[in-house]
């Protein structure tokens, strides 16, 4: 595989990364590869700086079987069939403890001898639901149904069954067996919901995976105390006098009379609720219960080494087959596990980054080693200081971002891993490593996406739909070395990285990799002018897939035109007018769209956010309860009606409120929802198709900023540019 360009700055060009970076010949060099490689000049290297006595954190435990897409995807399927044999209680149907089923084949038409051959249940299944004109844009894909024929129309199809027998060189007859024999019961089942998926999926703010066998193996992602487990996943409340239903797999609670249909009495036997018949594709990474020092961790790595390696030295090669040949083995009971410190954010000083910083100083330096200490400690490729480094963007929000403008910590062991993602809205990325074993690296340049993007939803059709944000969720991985890459077509190059050196990812660039022992890295967000289309394009591909943004487009350019306009912009007048044009599309847009909803929604408010509090819980931004983006310019409460039980939710007055607590509403609220300005007037026109006339009556909409300030300030730009 190639590997990724590796450049060596000159002590000048180091001393400004962001002039650097955009020079037009490592800007090609990113784009077409992704990423590259610095080497810092030989007078650069910064001693790590960390409080080792009181450095503490809790790593992520990895599974690395279950990782593999393809892997996941037939465990869950089998969880999925098991799931509705149980809930049948159809006693010819035995609960399966291996997700295939082995025929015999003839290796050649002149074979006599016949081999075995592992046909899994989830290959056949994905064959059968594929739609052959789904659209490769990923809006229109996220917004599919499932394709489910009529049973006769499958079991009629020969054309599809030897297409399917050409494909897994497996006998027609073989195949048809499987199916009946496994899978039609529940084929038929799914197709009953006329392969709207989502209509069966509760939605469940703290999921559980299918392939969790308890609650210790979940990692819930919040509080436990906001998590209150006797509430109805339904419709959220307590109190009901019919009783309460625990699933038997998931052992979620329901009210009976919230089910579709309602029942009656409990059931004998198992009774399995349709999110876990279905599957909603989740699956999270568990938080160790220890909190490890770097000196407990490096202990761990090295029994973990001497367990996985029975004491070997390896080449960096031989690691790399033996990782991935651990993420795409077969089903088996005893899965290879592993730890990795990720994602650390500590917030005293000595733990926020390994980079020299004022605000910790080790104790015992000398006059020289002081003085040299703080050199790096305002060094531009410093971590810390790379976001707010000249000709970067983001010193214009005003504000740090954590893991974006302030550095995360990734403490690695042997096969520790970090699965196919993109960055935050497309920004650029800097990795360092301090110290430690070499990280192995991956990465899909922008030229890849859609084709790779294609394949992952072509070896899972169903799973995107049901998880359509999926690979932002860094839970995910395909060998690059999978025959289905070179087969699509899908550029993908290598990086190995050492200590004392940065790997920089470029806009849209998938990347993944693993770590081949103990080491300590550090990485942090940021951005330069050429990005500036990409942070557009992402809004709109993360509204496609519910993916909340991390800082507001809409703000930043509102506040680069503000610069400008003041005279105090350090980036030339092209700059200014791209700003100016993306942001007045943007603009119009919204403005219409305001003007719609002022017609109709007779309650309106400049929003007064409250902001007592606002400053620790690091909430800038309110987002809309259906598309997860963010209400940068207006919103509308929308009162929810109960259908089912004939419950309207009166209005009441609200004091004004913290971002926190709107978005508290945003996601929890069940019979109030916060929707951006498209959504609302989707909503709108869904009530108008069903004669709601008086649906709206009780809605308020809301302005988060002055139209009159930012109409001002863009005729005052628009002026300023034309002269």
């Amino acid at each position: 595989m190639e590997e990724i360009p590796t450049l060596h700055p000159t002590k000048q060009e180091f001393e400004n990364p962001i002039d650097y970076l955009s020079n037009p010949h490592i800007r090609r060099l990113g784009i077409r590869y992704g990423m590259i490689k610095i080497i810092p000049p030989e007078n650069f290297s910064p001693p790590l700086s960390i409080d080792v006595e009181g450095f503490t954190f809790q790593p992520r435990i990895q599974n690395l079987e279950n990782l593999d897409l393809r892997n996941r995807c037939r465990l869950f399927f089998m969880k999925q069939l098991n799931n509705f044999n149980r809930s049948t209680r159809d006693p010819t149907k035995p609960m399966l403890k291996v997700p295939y089923s082995v025929v015999e084949y003839s290796g050649s038409a002149h074979a006599s001898e016949r081999l075995p051959k592992k046909v899994y249940f989830y290959d056949i299944f994905a064959e059968l639901i594929k739609d052959r004109q789904a659209p490769t844009d990923t809006s229109q894909y996220s917004r599919r149904k499932l394709k489910f024929r009529d049973i006769f129309q499958i079991r009629d199809d020969s054309s599809l069954w030897k297409n399917i027998s050409k494909k897994f060189k497996v006998p027609t007859d073989s195949l048809k067996q499987i199916f009946e024999g496994y899978i039609a019961s529940y084929y038929i089942f799914l197709h009953s919901l006329k392969g709207n998926v989502h209509a069966a999926l509760h939605n469940d703010q703290y999921p559980k995976s299918l392939l969790s066998d308890d609650e210790d193996n979940l990692d819930l992602g919040s509080d436990s105390e906001e998590d209150d487990d006797e509430a109805c996943i339904i419709c959220g409340r307590t109190d009901d006098p019919k009783g309460t239903i625990l699933c038997d797999s998931c052992d979620k609670p329901f009210h009976m009379c919230c089910l579709t249909p309602p029942l009656e009495h409990v059931p004998a036997g198992d009774w399995i609720c349709n999110t876990c018949i279905v599957g909603n594709g989740y699956y999270g990474f568990t938080q160790d219960t220890h909190y490890y020092s770097l000196l407990e961790f490096q202990n761990y790595c090295k029994k973990q080494h001497s367990k996985l390696l029975s004491g070997r030295k390896l080449s960096v090669n031989e690691l790399e087959e033996m990782f991935w040949n651990f993420v795409t083995k077969d089903h088996q009971d005893a899965l290879t596990t592993v730890k990795y410190g990720a994602d650390i954010h500590n917030e005293s000083p000595g733990q926020i980054t390994g980079f020299p910083t004022r605000a910790f100083i080790p104790k015992n330096l000398n006059e020289d080693e002081t003085k040299d200490y703080l050199r790096y400690c305002d060094h531009p490729m410093n971590l810390t200081n790379l976001p707010m480094a000249h000709n970067s963007l983001l010193p214009l929000f005003e504000r740090n971002i954590s893991g974006m403008t302030i550095p995360w910590i990734y403490i690695g062991s042997l096969f520790s891993t970090f699965c196919w993602h993109m960055e935050d809205q497309y920004t650029l990325s800097a990795n360092y490593q301090h110290q430690g074993d070499p990280k192995v690296w991956y990465s899909i340049p922008e030229s890849g996406c859609a084709k790779f993007n294609d394949l992952l939803k072509d070896l899972s059709p169903d799973l995107f739909i049901k998880q359509p944000d999926l690979l932002h969720q860094l839970v995910t991985l395909i060998s690059p070395y999978d025959s289905h890459f070179k087969k699509s077509g899908i550029p993908v190059y290598k990086a190995i990285q050492r200590s004392n050196q940065y790997i920089i990812t470029f806009p849209k660039c998938y990347h993944a990799g693993f770590n081949t022992g103990y080491n300590f890295n550090e990485a942090v967000n940021f951005t330069m002018d050429f990005w500036l289309p990409y942070g557009f394009g992402a809004i709109m591909d993360y509204k496609s897939t519910q993916k909340p943004c991390v800082f507001d487009m809409f703000d930043l350019m509102i506040n680069i035109l503000d610069s400008y306009n003041k005279d105090t912009l350090s980036f030339n007048d092209a700059f200014a007018r791209q700003c100016y044009s993306s942001l007045i599309v943007f603009y119009n847009a919204e403005l219409k769209r305001i003007r719609k909803i002022q017609a109709v929604v007779p309650r309106q408010t400049l929003l007064a956010v409250n902001a007592d509090a606002d400053d620790d819980d690091g909430e800038h931004d309110i987002f809309c309860s259906q598309c997860k983006t963010i209400c940068s310019m207006a919103f509308v409460l929308h009162q929810l009606n109960d259908t089912k039980s004939g419950r309207t939710y009166k209005r009441r007055k609200r004091n004004p409120l913290t971002i926190k607590q709107w978005n508290e509403i945003s996601t929890t609220d069940r019979n109030l929802s916060v929707l951006c300005t498209q959504d609302f007037l989707k909503t709108l026109q869904n009530l108008k198709s069903s004669d709601d006339e008086e649906a709206c009556i009780d809605d308020e909409f809301y302005l988060t900023k002055s139209l009159e300030d930012v109409d001002s300030l863009m005729k005052q730009v628009g002026v300023k540019l034309d002269k």
